[in-house]
């Protein structure tokens, strides 16, 4: 685990280059990189799926963050109070009210950042006069891959952390981790302590998940019977991957709609009808395009 990769340092400023924000870059340069080339091999416009890919690193942000933001309203709200109060500067108001802009400071819910850029993918390819179906069939497996390489970027951060566990393979983080950080706010652990307790690397589980996801998908994108059938392999594959990566979490900032439910985990068991309704409608349109 290393959150920090390395130091610069320009201008007299010292400035530092984490682990998650190259993982996340490399996250997309890759998914970029996948979708085109796999556009371009099925014969695909691969100059508008790489165009493509700008709304969807775009609306991806912009949902993942939006997401965050909802289900933690209440926090949000407390800290454009308390920097409305008397005792504080204009400056200390203006701070405390936009913190939902503040990315910098983390929050994204992937599944957020899904939907911001299905929506954006149905409104490009309409745009464009682009199929979706075969379009998100072609990306599918770059976001698998892309997701990938950002999980290991939490894994080095230390965020999205695991309970407590015993297991042979359980992993202690270092005081530079946000897990760190977080024991310590929480008064579980003295800020003097070497590591964490060992815990669930929850990060690679769902690493792993998703590499054998994009293999699974890049297998089935040269099989399917129908434009739109990778899309809801995926959509099926990941919902069943996070729901169970979900019962290992330890992370304080997740939310739950029931003691023994997630917010991400309720999401996950929706997208499975939303699965079976996608792929009803695209058999659909793949019997009506072959009476034509």
């Amino acid at each position: 685990m290393r959150p920090v990769l390395f130091g610069l340092r320009a201008f007299g400023q010292q400035a530092e280059v984490h682990s998650y924000g190259v993982a996340i870059a490399a996250a997309f340069i890759v998914a970029i990189w996948i979708g085109a080339r796999t556009a371009k091999r099925l014969g695909e416009d691969a100059e508008s799926v790489r165009d493509l890919c700008f709304w969807l690193l775009v609306s991806s942000m912009l949902g993942a963050r939006l997401l965050f933001v909802v289900t933690n309203l209440p926090s949000f709200a407390e800290s454009c109070r308390v920097g409305l109060g008397p005792e504080h500067s204009l400056r200390d108001a203006l701070w405390g009210c936009t913190r939902a802009l503040h990315v910098w400071e983390g929050g994204l819910v992937f599944f957020g950042g899904l939907f911001g850029a299905v929506l954006a993918a149905l409104w490009f390819t309409r745009r464009r006069g682009m199929s979706f179906a075969r379009t998100a069939d072609v990306l599918a497996p770059s976001v698998a891959l892309g997701h990938f390489f950002g999980r290991l970027g939490c894994f080095a951060a230390g965020c999205c952390w695991g309970r407590e566990s015993s297991a042979p393979w359980a992993m202690r983080f270092p005081p530079a981790s946000l897990v760190f950080q977080q024991y310590v706010t929480d008064g579980r652990l003295d800020s003097a302590a070497g590591a964490t307790p060992p815990l669930h690397p929850v990060q690679l589980y769902e690493a792993l998940g998703e590499l054998l996801l994009f293999f699974a998908l890049a297998w089935l994108a040269r099989r399917k019977r129908y434009d739109g059938q990778v899309l809801v392999a995926y959509l099926a594959g990941y919902a069943a991957l996070r729901f169970v990566v979900e019962l290992f979490r330890g992370d304080a900032g997740r939310k739950f709609v029931a003691p023994w439910l997630s917010t991400s985990q309720l999401i996950a068991l929706l997208s499975v009808p939303l699965a079976i309704g996608l792929a009803v409608l695209f058999r659909r349109q793949q019997r009506a395009f072959s009476r034509v």
